[in-house]
């Protein structure tokens, strides 16, 4: 009797040996595969973008978020693979709270310069293009062409745009000025409230309004010269670790620039090459 039970004892050992060495083996594999998903042992820089904004960022028709900061980020990590980004569709007010919480790592959403963000955060050295602002209008209006024909108009703004920065410099010296309608859902609530007639003018990029013309087919137009063109740069964290990823962006911006690729996404996404200054 006493030996049918440790018989019966050992064998019970045993099979809590195989099964928790089938487990570790099941543990292995899923470990294996996370690991993979996430290239290995790389850490995921998390990348902030507004996500609604074509052709910048935005999903396409299968649901993959796509776009032109998109994509230059895309290929900087297939060259560079120590590099493993991952987007976060956001605004850029919430992009900005989540870097100061460290949820996110970085800005990718035409970011341009200014003093106060140099001081708090990392801009990347090569720029990834050049914006070409122009006034919009409403298709087959003829009376604003330039800014003196905004005074006394409602012009649709973005609160964190440098066109907003042009209106104020302009309202300092003229009375009657322009007559503001802020928004801070971007380029997409701007052409729409010229569209419908709710304002009379916008400041936005030529891209994004020929966008708009092609594929929304929006009854706005873009007039007159180019009033702003200003480069625009990835934005990180300040921190040593995102200084280091900074500056391997700008190594492979830098080839990306000299073999043409990036004037081939601009190209495809912006509709024409706007990594070099407008004219």
């Amino acid at each position: 009797m006493n030996m049918t039970k440790r018989f019966q004892k050992v064998l019970a050992l045993a099979a809590a040996g195989l099964l928790a060495l089938g487990l570790a083996g099941c543990g292995g594999q899923q470990a294996a595969k996370d690991s993979s998903k996430t290239g290995g042992d790389k850490k995921a820089i998390v990348v902030a973008t507004r996500g609604t904004a074509k052709p910048f960022s935005f999903t396409d028709d299968k649901g993959n978020l796509t776009g032109f900061d998109v994509e230059v980020l895309k290929e900087v990590e297939k060259r560079d693979p120590s590099l493993h980004f991952e987007f976060k569709p956001m605004s850029p007010d919430a992009a900005f709270v989540a870097m100061k919480s460290k949820q996110v790592d970085m800005i990718a959403n035409q970011m341009r310069r200014n003093p106060t963000r140099e001081k708090k955060y990392i801009y990347t050295k090569e720029s990834n293009n050049y914006t070409a602002r122009k006034l919009v209008v409403k298709e087959g209006r003829t009376d604003i062409q330039s800014f003196d024909d905004l005074v006394g108009k409602k012009v649709a703004i973005t609160s964190n745009s440098e066109f907003n920065d042009l209106v104020k410099e302009f309202n300092k010296t003229h009375n009657p000025g322009i007559d503001p309608i802020y928004s801070d859902k971007g380029a997409a609530e701007n052409l729409n409230l010229v569209a419908t007639g709710r304002a009379d003018a916008a400041g936005e990029y030529e891209y994004v309004v020929n966008v708009a013309r092609k594929e929304q087919n929006l009854p706005v137009q873009a007039v007159g010269s180019v009033m702003q063109s200003v480069p625009t740069y990835f934005l990180l964290r300040k921190d040593p670790a995102m200084q280091t990823v900074a500056d391997k962006i700008d190594k492979v911006l830098k080839q990306m620039k000299e073999d043409g690729t990036l004037k081939q996404i601009s190209i495809k996404y912006l509709g024409k090459d706007y990594t070099v200054q407008p004219q």
